[in-house]
C-alpha cells in the first residue's frame, strides 16, 4: 500500500489525461498544475501520454500550417486538357 504526501491530490489516470490536454491547450490553473505534477511523478503511463500528446499536437500545428501556407494542390493545366480528351475521345 502507498502512502502519498497529498492524499487529496492524487487522482485517476482519467483524470490526469483530461488535465494534461487542458494543459496543451493552456487553460489550466496552478492547482491543476500541481496536481498533474503530482500523478505525473508517479504514473509513467501518464508521462507516456503526455509526451505523446504534444508530438501529436506538434506534428498536427504543422500540417495545418502548411496546408494555409502552401497553395491548395491542383492539377497543372496539362493534366486537366488530358483528362478532358480523355472524356471528349474515351476509346483513344
Amino acid at each position: 500500500m502507498k502512502i502519498y504526501l497529498f492524499r487529496k491530490t492524487v487522482f485517476d489516470c482519467k483524470q490526469a489525461t483530461l488535465l494534461s490536454l487542458k494543459k496543451e491547450g493552456g487553460k489550466i490553473t496552478i492547482m491543476e498544475r500541481v496536481k498533474l505534477f503530482y500523478h505525473l511523478l508517479y504514473c509513467v503511463y501518464c508521462r507516456r501520454f503526455e509526451k505523446q500528446s504534444s508530438i501529436i499536437n506538434h506534428l498536427g500545428e504543422g500540417v495545418i500550417n502548411s496546408i494555409f501556407t502552401d497553395p491548395p494542390h491542383t492539377l497543372s493545366d496539362k493534366a486537366k486538357e488530358n483528362i478532358q480528351q480523355q472524356i471528349d475521345n474515351p476509346g483513344q
